[in-house]
């Protein structure tokens, strides 16, 4: 071999470099939490209302969710994750999300895989004219994740993989969508 040439592997180190770096910036925009979509697109058979109209309704929701939880589940407790906001859509709908909320560790295995989450859950669903939580969704990366949808449009979903969340989301009627409109609590 002529020591005057490249060695054959050479013009290569820049594409795997490449390759490398795109695989560890993937790595680094992963979502914290899992992509879902319904199982089943909800017809939605009531208009939104206002802000002062929805935050209490689906805040007391959230709320007697989380004590219903709380006292199937006594050895987990939930706080508060993320404050809450309103946002609007890239298709221009404003969108209330009250609280969400986080557990103290993974409820899979404490709820016999989300049957006493059911079972806790659905009557107070019921209470709110929301639909029984039907079954789980299958998502990918280990989440578990169950949802209900109201007529509205408004979704209840809680997901776990170590810890748990629960989250909501309420279509509303909000021409500025500003998050001042939400009600002192």
């Amino acid at each position: 071999m002529d020591r005057r040439t490249k060695p054959q592997w050479l013009p290569h180190v820049p594409a795997a470099l490449l390759v490398m770096g795109a695989t560890v910036m993937a790595g680094c925009t992963a979502p914290d939490g899992p992509v879902t979509k319904p199982s089943n697109a909800p017809v939605v058979t009531v208009a939104p209302v206002s802000v002062a109209e929805s935050f209490p309704k689906y805040d007391a929701l959230r709320a007697e969710i989380i004590a219903a939880l709380e006292e199937k589940m006594p050895d987990i407790s939930w706080t508060v994750d993320e404050p809450a906001t309103l946002a609007r859509l890239k298709d221009g709908r404003c969108m209330l999300y009250p609280q969400t909320m986080k557990s103290s560790a993974d409820i899979v295995e404490p709820s016999n895989h989300f049957a006493d989450i059911f079972s806790a859950g659905d009557p107070v669903l019921a209470q709110h004219g929301f639909p029984a939580f039907d079954g789980t969704d299958p998502v990918p990366g280990g989440w578990m994740v169950t949802r209900s949808t109201d007529p509205a449009g408004a979704t209840l979903t809680v997901e776990s993989k170590s810890p748990a969340y629960m989250r909501m989301s309420v279509p509303v009627d909000s021409p500025a969508c500003d998050p001042k409109e939400i009600p002192a609590g």
